[in-house]
């Protein structure tokens, strides 16, 4: 799937000049400024391309050569753009690709964005970082002094900072360099341990259901990089917990709860989990179409150096409430229910 941005939100963040002149006069453009090119991928397949892995996707980076003149019939305005004396246009198309990074994105909670400086002639020019929403790829001049002749981005996510050669395609990864290495995980589920241990007793089999998928290992996860020598091992966890009954002593008796809220806590071996972060899209407590059950799902990331365990620890507690009581029986109004499960990483 590409994340793309619309030719609209270019042109909202573009900064483009004040009049550009359609012979080719005084056009007001100064150095720094960036000009809309007239097609979306207009530099797509005619220039260097490079790619740079960031925690929220892959940048995906054509530059043209730099040229000292635009024609009317290449510019979003219609009108044609010449360069001051001194100066060169630097043409970059750009777009995410999100294919492999989109199933783990819910393990981030950061706001950050990219922030990326042009670099040409020794002046850096900083540029509108690309949308991840929107349709299209964006294509664009940017205006710089000299000739433009070995233009680099510097593009920072979160103070981690990676170097991109426009004429070679090169990027200087750094830290960053475990995202070059990830691939698209895979999608399967393995099941928890069976044995699971009830905070509480009923005669009634409780149902409960228990998943976990493949671990993964990123530099980035949550809102920071991981330390030096550490990395952020994340995992995905699938519950569902049924209607619990309480049955009196004399089995005839008892009340009907369904869950409606649930705190969820984790252990890697000894390693507590740094974020817990709860999946909405997949997250129905009480689930109305399925009989009441309270079904969550948690990314769930911990910070790991070197050979970390593989026996995952799952704690959850429920709030109860009362759905029905039946055979005269008594009951209260809420419960609390602790679920602990075990799984062991695959």
């Amino acid at each position: 799937m590409l994340l793309r941005r619309s030719s609209t939100g270019l042109l909202g963040l573009l900064l483009l000049a004040p009049v550009l002149a359609a012979c080719g006069g005084d056009s007001g453009i100064e150095v720094g400024d960036v000009v809309a090119a007239a097609d979306d991928a207009q530099f797509s397949g005619q220039g260097v391309e490079s790619v740079v892995a960031l925690p929220v996707g892959r940048l995906e980076v054509t530059a043209g050569r730099p040229v000292t003149e635009i024609s009317a019939a290449d510019t979003r305005q219609v009108a044609k753009v010449v360069a001051p004396e001194g100066s060169a246009f630097v043409p970059i198309t750009w777009q995410y690709d999100a294919a492999t990074f989109g199933a783990l994105s819910g393990y981030l909670t950061t706001d950050a964005s990219p922030v990326i400086d042009l670099v040409a002639d020794g002046a850096s020019y900083r540029i509108p970082a690309p949308e991840l929403t929107g349709e299209g790829s964006s294509s664009f001049y940017v205006l710089v002094s000299g000739t433009g002749a070995d233009p680099k981005l510097d593009v920072d996510f979160d103070g981690v900072t990676q170097k991109v050669d426009l004429a070679s395609g090169e990027v200087e990864e750094g830290r960053a360099a475990p995202l070059y290495d990830i691939t698209k995980p895979r999608a399967k589920r393995f099941p928890c341990s069976p044995e699971v241990e009830f905070g509480r007793t009923t005669p009634r089999a409780p149902e409960f259901t228990c998943t976990v998928t493949r671990p993964v290992d990123l530099p980035y996860a949550g809102d920071a990089w991981a330390a030096e020598g550490h990395s952020w091992r994340v995992v995905t966890v699938r519950t569902t917990l049924g209607r619990w009954t309480e049955v009196a002593d004399d089995l005839k008796s008892g009340a009907v709860y369904y869950a409606d809220n649930v705190e969820s806590s984790y252990r890697l071996g000894d390693v507590e989990a740094a974020h817990v972060i709860r999946n909405s899209t997949n997250t129905a407590c009480p689930d109305l179409t399925n009989s009441g059950a309270c079904t969550t799902e948690f990314k769930v990331v911990f910070d790991v150096e070197g050979k970390p365990s593989r026996a995952l620890a799952i704690e959850q507690d429920f709030d109860l409430r009362l759905a029905t009581v039946f055979g005269g029986s008594e009951a209260t109004d809420t419960l609390d229910l602790k679920v602990n499960a075990t799984a062991r990483l695959k």
